[in-house]
């Protein structure tokens, strides 16, 4: 079996993985009170015991008791929203960006499968539509009803709409559909590829640097990104024996 198709299965496999894990961390080191005091009675003298009291500190997000803590108070409440409003917008343009190159990609290796004239380039094509296939059902598998807490909200609207192909992208495709089969198909082919790919490398990066709390997410990204520098290497050795 070749290397690159079980590379493509761990891709897919990692969105299974870190669910369990998490749910299993979880489940570790909880233990309960012999003896559980409800918290009306630990009493702290001087935050008073009026029951008109008691219920705003609880409507303001804290016990009964606490009103020491900023965040119980109201204050900076709003942080931890932008902060996933931050990360939502990162998963969102990462599952876009992805979905975007790798629907590329796909669609020149298909014009590649009919076209290629060289053995290597249509051995190529082929092992970059079955990956290809595999790097969209992951990036699609977001906008699931079982995906995982850490799934963001931009990760599962993004993955749930079409990918908006750049224009320079649409119109070097059109180029490969009109194109005849042949050695100049080849060589355009395999310099798309390369284009093509270090723009995904890119987009892996980028979302990898912004350190996104979309465990998932960052998984495949990193799994991708060894693909992507594998295949630019690829590519890379295979235009030099076109020559060009």
């Amino acid at each position: 079996m070749s290397r690159r198709l079980v590379t493509a299965g761990f891709i897919a496999a990692i969105m299974a993985a870190p669910a369990f894990a998490q749910g299993v961390t979880q489940n570790q080191g909880i233990t309960q009170p012999a003896t559980p005091q409800p918290a009306e009675t630990q009493v702290n003298q001087g935050l008073g015991a009026n029951a008109a009291q008691r219920e705003q500190r609880v409507q303001q997000g804290g016990a009964p008791q606490d009103t020491g803590t900023p965040m119980r108070q109201g204050q900076n409440a709003s942080a931890p929203a932008q902060m996933g409003q931050q990360q939502s917008q990162a998963d969102m343009q990462y599952v876009q960006q992805t979905l975007a190159a790798g629907t590329v990609s796909l669609q020149q290796s298909n014009f590649a499968l009919a076209k290629a004239q060289h053995p290597r380039v249509k051995e190529f094509a082929n092992f970059e539509v079955a990956e290809q296939n595999t790097l969209a059902d992951v990036m699609r598998s977001f906008s699931e009803p079982s995906s995982t807490a850490s799934t963001s909200p931009g990760a599962r609207q993004a993955a749930s709409t079409a990918p908006e192909l750049p224009a320079a992208d649409a119109a070097v495709m059109e180029k490969l559909s009109k194109a005849q089969p042949g050695a100049a198909f080849d060589k355009d082919y395999v310099a798309a590829q390369i284009d093509g790919h270090r723009k995904l490398l890119a987009v892996q990066e980028t979302y990898m640097k912004n350190a996104s709390g979309n465990r998932e997410a960052l998984n495949v990204a990193k799994l991708a990104s060894g693909q992507i520098k594998e295949h630019i290497t690829m590519l890379q050795d295979l235009q030099k024996e076109l020559g060009r």
